[in-house]
This record gives structure tokens, sequence and C-alpha cells, in this order.
């Protein structure tokens, strides 16, 4: 279904290399989710300029191998608590190559932090494969844009757990009774944090590579990718009054 005949508009996705993150164009590893984005109605652009980001409905650091300055950080908490922008941030197991450390730069002022854990089932997982974490826990991002369901399950390889350290954090992904971390923590596997006076969202992944070339083609991942990176930029206060904003 062509999503965007649904919305009439395009959810514009801006796909950061700022921070020396994973390329979109790699054919090797991102076409797929490029290439089916339009179905979807989003538009994803690469974009290398730290400014023009903002610019966009949808903003994604996947795998930042360079920490965020406080000047960034206080840039990324405006766009989503005042500007009303979905910013997703994703890392990796194991906190390999200090992915975590670098990731909790920017995610501790959303009240969550990545942990250097791994996440493993040996019961529900693809292909008999314990770090290719299988779940039907999906809390949010399991519907399209037509409002019916269109995830029942995702694959997460190679996840760490999150650990909230601010209330009011929501349950995206968890895993199945059966995950397990290596440091006893829960598998809180992806999590919101939800800006209601804005309309803007932060979402902290444990794993950057659901949505890669072969990960994106298991159980229901290329919707729930497809439906997380969906955002729609509420209308910004105006010299007449206000907006009317929603949040979930």
């Amino acid at each position: 279904m062509c999503y965007n005949k649904i919305m009439k508009k395009i959810c514009r996705v801006a796909w950061s290399i700022t921070h020396q993150e994973f390329t979109v164009t790699d054919y090797y590893y991102f076409s797929i989710i490029e290439k089916r984005a339009p179905e979807f109605g989003l538009q994803i652009d690469e974009v290398d300029s730290w400014d023009k980001l903002f610019e966009y409905d949808t903003i994604v650091f996947n795998y930042p191998e360079i920490p965020f300055t406080e000047k960034e950080v206080q840039d990324v908490v405006k766009a989503v608590e005042e500007l009303g922008k979905k910013v997703i941030l994703l890392g990796y197991y194991k906190n390999e190559d200090h992915i975590a450390d670098t990731c909790n730069t920017l995610a501790r002022a959303f009240g969550m932090e990545l942990n250097p854990d791994e996440i493993t089932d040996e019961v529900s997982n693809y292909d008999g494969d314990k770090y290719f974490v299988k779940s039907t826990k999906v809390r949010r991002y399991n519907k399209g844009l037509d409002n019916k369901v269109n995830v029942n399950a995702v694959v997460l390889p190679c996840t760490c757990s999150i650990k909230t350290i601010m209330p009011d954090i929501k349950i995206v992904v968890a895993g199945e009774e059966t995950a397990k971390s290596n440091m006893e923590n829960y598998p809180l596997l992806i999590a919101d944090h939800l800006a209601p006076v804005s309309g803007g969202y932060f979402t902290l992944a444990g794993t950057c590579v659901f949505w890669d070339n072969y990960a994106i083609r298991l159980e229901d991942n290329l919707n729930f990718a497809m439906n997380m990176l969906w955002h729609e930029t509420p209308p910004q206060d105006t010299p007449t009054g206000k907006a009317v904003r929603f949040g979930l």
C-alpha cells in the first residue's frame, strides 16, 4: 500500500552522517530501506549538515561514532520538546567501539541509556540463532497509517538493553520472557520518550541493524521500520495564536 496516498503528504527523514553514522546510501547494507521508503510516504535524505537536520520531520542517528557535544544535545532537546520533531538514535550490543557510551551522551538527556550488555534468546529467535532475538512484544509502531495492525513480530539482531533513568518512558519493544541479558538487565530493547506538548518523540534502540538489508526481510521488520520512521511535525506557534497539538 502506498501510504502517502492516505496522508496526502510526504514525511521527510534526515539520515544523519554528521557523526560518522552508517550511511543509508550504502547499497550493500541499507539499499532496501532507502528503495522501499517512498511506498510508505517517506523521503529519506542523507544529511551531512548539523543545522539542516532540523528542517526534516524525522532525524536518524544510526550508530554515531562521534559523541554529541553539549550544544548538540541542547539542539536535539529543543527539536523534540519545542519543535515537535522525531529523533531516532540506534546503538549496538556489548558497547562495541564504545557505541553505548557515545549514544548515551545524547540519550540520557531523554531519560534513557544503552546498557553495555548483550541480549540473547535461546527460545524465541530467528533460525536458531540466539543473537537474532525475536519478539512479539511490540507495543508501539505496530500499525500502519491506515490504523491497521501490520506488525506482529520483529527480529532484533545483536541488541543491547535500555536502562530508564527517568519516569514515563514508553516501551516500544521488549524481549520475551526467555530473553536474557548477560548483565541481568530487563530486556527493554526499544523505547520512546514523548513530548506531549510539542508532539515530538525521541526513540532509542539497542540495535542499529534490524533494518539492514538482511534483517529487514525478517518477520515484520520492514513495516515496523517504516512505521517508526513516519512522523508529521505538528504546526508550530504563530504570531496570531498557538496551534492545537496532540501527543500520545
